[in-house]
């Protein structure tokens, strides 16, 4: 072999040599995920939750896992979020379950009028519930990663402020969910039911007076700008769900399945949301007060009126799931004890 093929032929071996070291390799590609969120990308779930929630684990991962969020139902419409983690269209998702009535009948336990004292002890309730076995096989489709509670609703309205629940009776009122629909109902109020996307522009248009919704997300989708008057009532949200593709899930690594479940959870539901939408709560009715809106507290007196009136709820829900073959008494007891188990000051 002359000095010139010599010399090439290292050249080219020191070539592949570093390119092979340079290079990455498949296995060191960076996991994609597609996350669905159908509010708006500056809503409070987005911007204070899902993104930091993101971030950290990027970080535990050293950035073999990235998650993009597709918000403003860019993948798909608020009621379809649980079937398209289910069908694959999107990776992870997360949604409120009172979108899709009758499809998970045992967990609207936690719906039940004032079941959930606050976001916090409301989401350490339904996870707990969930690890227990309570809801049984609702959300076998699915690799569930939380389960949780919104900030309490209370009542927003653009005319007139309501003090007593006597005042809600004729006013068209939208409805989160068939519970609250029935309340609303039996108050004298007239139900409207409609995803929280189109609660604005119903406001606006005098096609309904009034919203139960938490305070994040009144702001998150600028209900704030069409309403004036703020009762705070207090009454229980609904669930909502971090679900992912069971597929996507079954194709990460051990290590990084490892980071997500430890980041999800309680941890995600409760430390994460349930903390810091409380929080958040307390800022957003200053702003409201900074900027003119009425806001009314109920008396004890007067809020005990409205847990009296709400209580039939109880016996009515149960009724309802033992009429299809469902545990409702033993789900409702299991409920109250955990209620007090998590309301416990540590």
């Amino acid at each position: 072999m002359n000095r010139r093929v010599f010399w090439t032929l290292a050249g080219i071996s020191l070539f592949f040599i570093v390119f092979a070291f340079s290079t990455p390799t498949l296995a060191d590609k960076p996991i994609k995920l597609r996350m669905s969120s159908f509010v708006p990308p500056m809503h409070f779930m987005n911007t204070r939750i899902l993104q930091p929630w993101i971030d950290m684990i990027e970080k535990r991962t050293d950035g073999k896992v990235k998650i993009r969020i597709y918000a403003g139902s860019a993948l798909g419409k608020p009621q379809d979020q649980y079937d398209m983690a289910v069908r694959g269209v999107a990776d992870i998702t997360w949604g409120i379950l009172a979108y899709t009535p009758g499809r998970f009948p045992l967990v609207t336990v936690m719906e039940l009028p004032f079941m959930s004292p606050n976001a916090e002890i409301g989401s350490r309730m339904a996870q707990r519930l969930y690890e227990k076995g309570v809801f049984g096989d609702e959300f076998k489709d699915v690799k569930m990663l939380a389960l949780g509670m919104p900030p309490n609703m209370d009542l927003h309205t653009s005319k007139k402020l309501v003090k007593t629940l006597a005042d809600v009776k004729g006013m068209k009122i939208r409805t989160p969910s068939a519970m609250m629909g029935k309340l609303i109902k039996k108050w004298g109020g007239v139900p409207v039911a409609m995803p929280a996307p189109e609660v604005y522009m119903s406001l606006e248009r005098g096609v309904i007076d009034a919203i139960f919704l938490d305070p994040l997300t009144l702001m998150g989708i600028k209900c704030n700008e069409v309403t004036k008057y703020h009762t705070r009532v207090g009454i229980s949200t609904t669930v909502f769900f971090f679900v992912m593709n069971k597929k996507a899930w079954d194709k990460l690594p051990p290590d990084v399945q490892k980071v997500i479940n430890e980041l999800s959870g309680e941890y995600l539901c409760a430390d994460m949301n349930g903390k810091i939408a409380d929080k958040t709560v307390i800022g957003v009715y200053k702003k409201l007060k900074a900027a003119g809106d009425v806001i009314y507290t109920l008396s004890p007196a007067e809020l005990k009126v409205w847990e009296k009136s709400a209580e039939p709820a109880f016996g009515e829900w149960v009724k309802a799931m033992e009429g299809k073959g469902l545990p409702g008494k033993k789900v409702l007891e299991e409920a109250l004890q955990m209620k007090k188990e998590c309301s416990k000051k540590k």
